[in-house]
């Protein structure tokens, strides 16, 4: 294991539950994720949902996307490629599924191609 990996590995390991489940959420949101939409999927108030993304964001592990205030997206490709494969292909569809229902809630969103706004 690669040294940038290991030391992803372990700031993973080191969230709140809550927080990592949050990571799973924007995984499957690509390009990234509206505040609105994560709390959406994640079904938490929104003080929860503000501590979680201060974790996750202060973990080094998502960001707040430039030009897009409340958005957020993983901050490298590496952290997104490990998530990823921790969610695994047996939870991804259904993770797929839960974020486009919320998009479509939220947002409005029918094509599921379309990136979260």
């Amino acid at each position: 294991m690669a040294a940038a990996e290991k030391d992803t590995s372990e700031r993973l390991r080191g969230l709140s539950g809550s927080a990592r489940r949050l990571l799973d959420y924007a995984v499957v949101l690509e390009g990234g994720a509206r505040y609105e939409v994560l709390r959406h999927i994640a079904r938490v108030s929104e003080e929860d949902m503000i501590e979680d993304l201060r974790e996750v964001v202060e973990a080094g592990l998502l960001s707040v996307m430039p030009g897009r205030p409340n958005s957020y997206d993983f901050v490298d490709e590496g952290v997104r490629a490990l998530v990823l494969a921790d969610v695994g292909e047996t939870r991804l569809p259904k993770l797929r599924a839960r974020a486009l229902a919320a998009r479509r809630r939220v947002e409005g969103v029918t094509d599921e191609s379309r990136p979260d706004r």
